[in-house]
């Protein structure tokens, strides 16, 4: 009986491992730059240089290696010094400059991305030592095939909209820290839902220089000023679909409610989309919300600020769209502690949203 235990456990194992490292795998194709057909050593066509990269414009980027010149080479080159994250190549492209100027990188996927599937994106970026400005946000475009402009202007929605037959969507990313960093890469990531189109993603800024937003920068901005950064290490995963057992108690994703608060951050506002889309999907399916909150009080306004906690998710979850009969909420205050409330950490715990998904009841 052991044995036969043991050989069902492992059979299940190797099956889940081999379910995630679907997921897992990195869909584009030179993620990292590692595949190149000549060692930088002078200013050209990176594309030239580089397998599955390509140039959406008549602008050209920089590509360094640590085999390239000492211009082109890494850590140092003539933008600054960085070491390359992963390998020993990255590539180099202004966001920023005169007269709209701006440089970007075209990557190819392994496939096109399933319609309505969750995906991530990732990616490395550090600004070079020689950059006068930093921008405050950025963003990548997912597209449906190769493209090619004929000058090296911002690629704003309405010129890339303009090449026949092109469907496209900008996706804004998320810093890890700020952008304005040139002694450690940054990471930026964003999470979406595939239109079902997307074999390639551009890199770069999409906005002119009126509509981009830049960081605290003292003075004016002078014609010489410019932002250019360091890319590398290019991520874009499948993610498996959310699902919830039944009957099982979840608690929201978010950073912890403060004493009276009740009002959904953005990693809770990000829990609620996804639930959202669960409940869309299945439409079998009610949900019950739960609000909590420490024991720091009157058990009778502990009950009244945990009802809004609750009540805050439901809310938002009508608003999308979700039927007043698939959502039942309640505040129980105080009396289900996941801790013994007496130091700071079972506070915050405490202060918490859960919810479970049950058979409809109408």
């Amino acid at each position: 009986m052991v044995y036969k235990a043991t050989r069902i456990f492992l059979s299940l194992s190797f099956c889940f491992l081999l379910g995630n490292s679907v997921f897992a795998q990195n869909l584009i194709l030179n993620p990292s730059f590692e595949n190149y057909k000549n060692c930088p050593q002078n200013i050209t066509n990176f594309g030239s240089l580089l397998e599955d990269v390509s140039l959406p414009s008549s602008s050209s980027g920089d590509y360094f290696n640590a085999c390239g010149s000492s211009d082109f080479g890494i850590p140092s080159n003539f933008k600054g010094s960085q070491e390359a994250t992963d390998g020993s190549g990255y590539v180099g492209l202004y966001f920023y400059a005169l007269n709209d100027y701006r440089e970007y990188i075209q990557l190819n996927t392994s496939r096109t991305l399933r319609e309505k599937h969750p995906y991530k994106i990732s990616l490395q970026l550090s600004l070079a030592e020689a950059s006068s400005l930093a921008l405050k946000n950025m963003s990548i475009v997912l597209i449906n095939k190769k493209i090619k402009l004929p000058n090296s202007s911002a690629l704003t929605g309405s010129r890339i909209d303009l090449q026949e037959d092109v469907a496209f969507y900008e996706v804004k990313l998320k810093p890890n820290k700020s952008l304005a960093n040139k002694d450690e890469w940054v990471t930026l990531t964003a999470e979406f839902e595939a239109k079902g189109f997307e074999n390639h993603i551009i890199v770069g800024n999409f906005d002119n220089n009126v509509d981009t937003t830049l960081l605290e920068h003292e003075g004016p901005v002078l014609s010489g000023d410019f932002s250019y950064y360091y890319v590398d290490n290019v991520v874009l995963e499948e993610l498996p679909r959310v699902n919830y057992e039944k009957d099982k108690i979840y608690v929201l994703e978010r950073n912890p409610f403060e004493p009276k608060g009740y009002e959904l951050d953005a990693e809770a506002v990000a829990s609620v989309k996804k639930i959202f889309k669960y409940l869309k999907e299945n439409a079998e399916v009610q949900m019950k919300i739960t609000g909590h909150s420490d024991n720091v009080g009157q058990p009778g306004y502990n009950k009244f600020i945990s009802s809004l906690r609750a009540r805050a998710v439901a809310l938002y979850l009508k608003n999308l769209g979700i039927e007043d009969n698939r959502i039942v909420w309640e505040g129980v205050g105080d009396t289900r502690p996941l801790g013994n409330g007496k130091i700071k950490e079972d506070h915050l715990s405490n202060r918490r949203v859960e919810f479970v998904m049950t058979e409809f009841q109408d």
